[in-house]
């Protein structure tokens, strides 16, 4: 009776242990098309999803000079060239192409956004941006790849 309770036991323990490992997703890594205006470029930073920009719609300012994360909320900031900016990190894995927990730095309006992700097909991420609370959010589709010429990246 006892040898049977401590297989139970153990057996119960296995499948905790199997259910609760974290999910694990493959970074879908590449060149994603983001809001129509930025192109970013998807990579694994440490286990997490990350993405930079790689090309924008209007990569310069009305001068002609390269824009600038002049919305920063920090001084020191303003001055850093927005192409090559990281503004997606920290997305952890949570189930088979699945992301949440991470964060997006809009450099449009200089404010930072908690982001969720989902590889809904093979060309497609449909993500979650909102500042506290999904429902109020907004949802951006990013498609892989889109059509830019060499010369028109950073």
């Amino acid at each position: 009776m006892a040898k049977r309770l401590f297989h139970g036991a153990c057996a119960i323990l296995l499948v905790m242990t199997v259910v609760s490992l974290p999910a694990s997703s493959a970074v879908p890594a590449g060149t994603w098309m983001f809001a129509n205006r930025v192109a970013l470029q998807i990579f694994d930073c440490s286990g997490l999803l990350c993405g930079k920009i790689v090309w924008l719609l209007r990569p310069d300012n009305p001068a002609g000079q390269p824009d600038l994360d002049y919305r920063n909320p920090d001084p020191a900031l303003r001055q850093r060239h927005l192409c090559g900016l990281t503004i997606i990190w920290g997305m952890q894995p949570n189930g088979q192409d699945h992301w949440s927990n991470g964060w997006l730095y809009d450099p449009k309006d200089g404010m930072t956004y908690n982001v969720t992700a989902e590889l809904t097909s093979p060309s497609i991420i449909t993500a979650r941006v909102y500042r506290g609370i999904p429902l109020l959010g907004r949802t951006e589709i990013s498609v892989r790849d889109p059509p830019l010429r060499p010369a028109d990246l950073c």
